[in-house]
């Protein structure tokens, strides 16, 4: 048997508690108790090239290629065929698994290989259509696996990702504020101080564990994991409300990736994201700079593989990008490109960051 601990309690909004979640050593063993002959296993070919020989040799596997909703439906009838379903690697594996047990009411069971985004503790999938973002259906897996050993021997640069959906409440709370005094709240998401609040404790947790997320120690995964539970927890939980976990950091993101055909390691644009959202609501803490410093977590866009060009376009069509998709409202909004903005984020990156080419 593997060591675990299983992990239910965590601070949610009216006492809605996140996914049963078993955290240890050995999970892998562990989960292969629960594999039976008409399972699947959703995985990336580079993930299952690591780690396919601790699972039985006769288990089916899908390899993700698209995200793209018309694509996948094709996939529909191979997956009728199955029970349970399981997502096992990063985000795009487990946003696939989710959307495939939701469309053919499968068993599941999650196991992340990383901790660079929150897609594991959310009831729906980060599906595209046609390049757009879209959060579709409704998938509750049976466990969460999280396997320390395995989260730390993914590269430094996939976990240290995980920590944009944790510094993303921090802007969407700004975002839901500047909305709130300019009375343009949607009514269904009325300012909540209280949740709010709540967002913005565990941006205070992730930054006060900065040494442990470092080193990815037993207490540097956990302090990320909690704060993805939170995330996915409270969106349903507060009637399906972003406002309090998301804003400009990931619209930036969604028209970039949107602009570029790229798929990106998804913290690195969040974080330029959230950058450019403190910057615009004139937030930029030393205590964000001295984080990122800390942990040299590199989001430049040549990190990404794309230019400045790249984010100057984002930049310019930000705000016609939020309206045309009917985003919430916020300082995107009211955002005019200048080139000083352009300026002073090149300035801010930089001091953070120390990037492979010069401008």
């Amino acid at each position: 048997m593997g060591m675990y601990r299983t992990k239910m309690q965590i601070n949610t909004l009216n006492n809605f508690n996140p996914f049963q979640t078993i955290s240890g050593y050995s999970q892998v063993e562990e989960l292969k108790n629960f594999i039976v002959s008409d399972t699947c296993i959703v995985t990336m070919k580079d993930i299952w090239d690591l780690y396919q020989n601790r699972f039985p040799k006769n288990v089916d596997v899908y390899f993700v290629h698209t995200l793209e909703e018309n694509e996948l439906e094709k996939e529909i009838k191979k997956f009728s065929n199955y029970k349970m379903v399981i997502g096992f690697g990063g985000g795009q594996a487990l946003d696939v698994a989710k959307y495939f047990s939701w469309k053919c009411k499968l068993t599941l069971f999650q196991f992340p290989t990383s901790i660079s985004v929150d897609a594991v503790f959310g009831h729906r999938s980060g599906i595209r259509r046609n390049g757009n973002v879209n959060y579709l259906g409704w998938a509750i897996p049976e466990c969460v696996f999280v396997d320390y050993e395995i989260i730390q021997s993914a590269p430094k640069i996939f976990n240290y990702s995980g920590i944009g959906d944790v510094l993303c409440f921090f802007t969407g709370v700004l975002d839901w504020q500047y909305a709130n005094k300019k009375n343009k709240c949607e009514k269904k998401w009325k300012y909540n101080s209280e949740l709010a609040d709540k967002s913005l404790k565990y941006v205070d947790d992730l930054l006060a564990n900065v040494k442990d997320i470092k080193t990815m120690n037993e207490n540097g995964i956990d302090t990320i994991i909690r704060a993805h539970q939170w995330g996915g927890n409270s969106f349903f939980s507060s009637g399906w409300n972003p406002r309090h976990i998301e804003g400009i950091e990931h619209f930036f993101f969604y028209n970039l990736e949107l602009l570029t055909n790229k798929k990106f390691i998804h913290g690195q644009p969040v974080c330029l994201g959230f950058v450019l959202g403190c910057l615009l609501h004139n937030k930029l803490d030393d205590k964000f700079l001295n984080f990122f410093k800390s942990l040299q977590f590199d989001f430049s866009p040549e990190a990404m593989q794309i230019k400045w060009d790249d984010v100057n376009t984002t930049l310019e069509t930000l705000n016609s990008f939020v309206e045309q998709n009917n985003l919430w409202y916020g300082i995107a909004n009211d955002f005019v490109n200048s080139k000083n903005i352009l300026n002073q984020l090149k300035e801010i990156v930089f001091s953070i960051n120390k990037p492979s080419a010069t401008l």
